[in-house]
């Protein structure tokens, strides 16, 4: 029978449990400062309404588990309750309601509502057995959940014995930021105003109670209750899910604890590795996906050969809709399609693959060698949507390049000597592509990786990482020395430029930054690669501005038409990577006064290595351009091994769009 009851009338005689196929705690600010809106504008004696909060009475079986609670269930009759749904509602409550007994403590607060900190903790935060010094906390998730530790000792501030270090995941970040806001906003209210957050919290916000009975299955519960509020990933709910279909399977009870227990060490894992690093939080949903479109490559190659709508279907639903409404059914289990041996498998290489897939996506904080965490921060550089993938065979296979990623390295095996060689076999060949003139590639013929079909072939071992790069320095060589698609791109730079639409350009200008940065005395880092492809940012400086409205650049310039002068503008040696805000403060200045002055301290003078090395030049014309062009064609060349033209200064100049360059010094 649902009824609507106060935190007060909750917490009488009960111990609740977040269980192990929950997510943890999902809320971000804005959900806790909606939370505490709400609370705010509760008028004194008004009540509001908070939501369902469903609950499920634990077994016996499960509760006989729960070592430091057993006491109190059996000799003080606590009711041992699941919580089903409203958990993130119910958290952000004893968030609040132990923040309010930390103010208390701080300011040494005796009595809240005529109740003592020592009582509202004994009510909502813990019960103490005296003479075994045991404490049941009254609200916990359960032992094996990744953010049970994190709860005790961060946000309850209690000492756990034998505790290991806690990991940190999004969710246990969450808690801590819940816990400051509410500390932020409590610490410099007055007693009658902390006691009015108190009585409001504990007794003026209703739940609608609601117990699952035995005939109700709480795992389906589960899924189709928890359409309000953050909506779970397709993670999460793949999670319960396993769990659900652990209890079916016609094997020994050892062998479903065991997948249960497993399922529940795989997921603490993913957990861990996905919001590990604060500042590159990875999604659920793109690692399930990644490692979907691995685990499963030949379900695509099936359906690819018979639905021309494969594209939509398989970047949009199928983890979801393969996992959930087809593969881990009831259904195949009952018709011996799916054994729990196929979970065992799924489990594991989910758990092996997220350990690479957090490597990749946070290559510094890896143990992978210097030289490997550079290169693995390369390659994300072009996992990036750009403007240029506007080919759409070209765009279908990029979406691979991740899978493709987590395949290789899976089979370099922990080689790291064959992994460095394949990342720069791959980086090399990604440049390569991005930087030639896109439609002459297609003309071409030139068969390109598949990334797609080498998955295939690497999963089932009939091509080795040897063969991978073997292939892609084939390819790559290929591309350099076929002479059409060089006189193509020449062409196209000439017309086009080096700014718009070629977004290589940025990291082309971020290797040359690091080129100087490694010569340099003190390899002190001043642009950061990871910033621009996390990010995204990106920030060209125009030395000859685009918008030069100055004098001086208008009398240097004046001899020049408005197409040459753009010309120059938009040519390779006139731009030099800079951070946003120095962009905008450089702006329209003349040369002298971009290097540095007396009044300003944010030239070239004071910045990256390639700023500092433009401060060599006294002037900035037509020549100064050329030639910083042809320093920058040379790197190329070093870098990659591309050769422009017949490597000639005609075919150079043609390439940086200066042809007119020549004809005005021969003039001259």
């Amino acid at each position: 029978m649902d009824t609507l009851s106060s935190l007060a009338k909750i917490f009488v005689e009960k111990i609740y449990r977040i269980p192990d196929y929950q997510r943890g705690y999902a809320w971000t600010l804005k959900e806790v400062e909606d939370f505490w809106d709400d609370l705010c504008r509760l008028e004194t004696d008004k009540n509001h309404y908070v939501g369902v909060l469903t609950l499920e009475p634990a077994k016996k079986e499960e509760y006989e588990k729960w070592i430091d609670d057993v006491w109190i269930i059996k000799s003080k009759r606590y009711q041992p309750l699941h919580i089903v749904d409203g958990q993130q509602r119910i958290t952000t409550a004893i968030i609040l309601i132990v923040t309010i007994a930390k103010i208390m403590k701080e300011k040494n607060i005796k009595y809240l509502n005529y109740t003592t900190r020592e009582e509202i903790y004994k009510k909502y935060i813990y019960e103490v057995k005296e003479e075994m010094k045991n404490k049941t906390y009254i609200f916990s998730y359960e032992c094996d959940n990744p953010s049970y530790e994190y709860l005790i000792t961060n946000i309850y501030e209690e000492n756990l014995i034998g505790k290991a270090k806690e990991n940190e995941t999004v969710y246990t970040k969450n808690l801590l930021k819940a816990k400051q806001f509410f500390y932020n906003k409590l610490k410099n209210l007055k007693k009658e105003e902390l006691e009015e957050i108190y009585t409001k919290i504990t007794q003026h916000f209703l739940f609608n109670i609601y117990t699952i009975t035995d005939d109700i299955d709480v795992y389906v519960t589960f899924e189709t209750m928890n359409n309000r509020g953050k909506l779970l990933s397709n993670l999460e709910l793949l999670k319960n899910r396993l769990i659900y279909i652990s209890t079916l399977f016609n094997v020994d009870n050892k062998e479903k604890n065991r997948l249960r227990r497993d399922v529940n060490k795989c997921w603490k894992k993913i957990y861990y590795i996905l919001g590990r690093s604060t500042e590159n939080i990875l999604l659920d949903d793109e690692f399930l996906v990644t490692h979907f479109m691995l685990y499963f490559t030949n379900l695509f190659e099936e359906k690819e050969n018979g639905d021309s709508n494969i594209d939509y279907y398989r970047f949009g639903h199928i983890e979801s809709d393969y996992l959930l409404n087809k593969y881990f059914v009831v259904s195949k289990i009952s018709n011996g399609d799916l054994v729990i041996k196929d979970c065992f498998n799924y489990i594991e290489s989910l758990s092996t693959c997220i350990t690479f897939w957090g490597d990749i996506k946070n290559p510094y904080t890896s143990s992978y060698n210097d030289d490997i965490k550079e290169y693995i921060d390369k390659i994300n550089f072009f996992s990036m949507k750009r403007k240029r993938f506007f080919r759409y065979i070209f765009f279908n296979n990029m979406r691979y390049l991740n899978v493709f990623l987590l395949s290789c390295f899976l089979a370099c095996n922990n080689n790291n000597k064959l992994l460095l060689k394949f990342l720069k076999a791959l980086e090399r060949y990604l440049f390569v592509l991005d930087f030639f003139e896109s439609d002459a590639v297609d003309e071409s013929n030139i068969r390109l990786v598949d990334f797609k079909e080498n998955i295939l072939k690497i999963n089932e071992k009939r091509i080795t990482i040897e063969n991978i790069i073997e292939l892609m320095n084939k390819i790559s060589e290929q591309i350099i020395s076929n002479t059409d698609i060089n006189k193509q791109t020449i062409k196209f730079y000439n017309k086009y430029g080096f700014y718009d639409n070629n977004k290589w350009i940025v990291y082309f200008l971020l290797e040359y930054e690091y080129s100087l940065m490694k010569k340099s005395k003190t390899k002190i880092l001043k642009l950061n690669r990871w910033d621009y492809t996390k990010k995204g940012v990106m920030s060209i400086e125009h030395i000859y501005p685009r918008n030069s409205h100055h004098k001086e650049w208008i009398d240097k310039f004046k001899s020049l038409t408005l197409e040459q002068r753009n010309k120059l503008r938009n040519s390779l040696g006139n731009l030099v990577l800079v951070s946003p805000e120095k962009n905008s403060k450089l702006g329209n200045l003349p040369f002298s006064q971009k290097k540095c002055n007396k009044d300003n301290t944010i030239g070239y003078k004071y910045g990256t290595y390639a700023e500092i090395e433009l401060t060599d030049y006294e002037d900035w014309n037509m020549q100064t351009i050329e030639e910083r062009g042809f320093k920058l064609i040379a790197f190329l060349s070093e870098r990659w091994g591309i050769k422009i033209g017949n490597g000639k200064k005609d075919d150079k100049r043609k390439f940086l769009g200066l042809d007119f360059v020549k004809n005005r010094e021969v003039q001259g």
